[in-house]
């Protein structure tokens, strides 16, 4: 159960925020070139299911909570306890409660259309908090060890290939959108008819 939940977690924070972000500095960019209707409408569709991606996220990270506290044993108890209300609470509960909130307020038109807003919420939904310290961390001079490289031989990350998969993170994004739209309508075209038979 609790490997589930970490998976579920960690396909909503990667595959859907992250994608999110990237989609939203991509979508800024295209919008000031083509100004087309159907460009708008999938970004107002996107909104939706970001949205409906962050109420499934914080309900399963509640759920893990128990889940996890459930499991553990006493002292392993007492000590998620101490990290969930003890010195250090603002670290346990922050990002979650910040990716909750900035895609709720993606509900509200003015702040899903504002340009800085978008931006803005794109970079804290691509960079966790966890990731910024990490990244601070490893550019600290006194980290780094005197045999430090930036690439292994075999590890050299070619650009063609990361903006592919930046590409790609956005068009598996775009599918799953797609999805939603097409099952929203399915469920309203059902509740159509059911109303029309009763």
């Amino acid at each position: 159960m609790r490997e589930n939940i970490l998976l579920l977690l960690q396909i909503i924070t990667i595959d859907f925020f992250t994608a999110f972000g990237l989609y939203s500095i991509l979508y800024l960019i295209v919008s000031i070139f083509i100004k087309k209707p159907i460009l708008y409408k999938i970004d107002e569709e996107a909104v939706k299911f970001i949205s409906l991606a962050g109420v499934i996220y914080f309900a399963v990270w509640i759920i893990g909570i128990f889940v996890f506290y459930a499991e553990n044993n006493p002292e392993e108890k007492s000590d998620m306890l101490n990290r969930m209300f003890g010195k250090y609470w603002i670290g346990f509960w922050s990002q979650p409660i910040l990716w909750f909130a900035l895609t709720q307020l993606l509900r509200f038109k003015k702040v899903s259309k504002n340009a800085l807003l978008r931006i803005v919420f794109s970079f804290f939904l691509i960079f966790s908090i966890e990731r910024l310290i990490i990244f601070t961390v490893t550019l600290h001079r006194d980290y780094l060890p005197s045999s430090y490289r930036m690439y292994n031989d075999l590890d050299i990350i070619y650009p063609s290939n990361f903006f592919l998969a930046l590409l790609m993170k956005i068009m598996v994004f775009l599918l799953f959108v797609g999805i939603y739209y097409l099952a929203k309508n399915q469920i309203k075209k059902i509740t159509k008819t059911k109303r029309i038979e009763n």
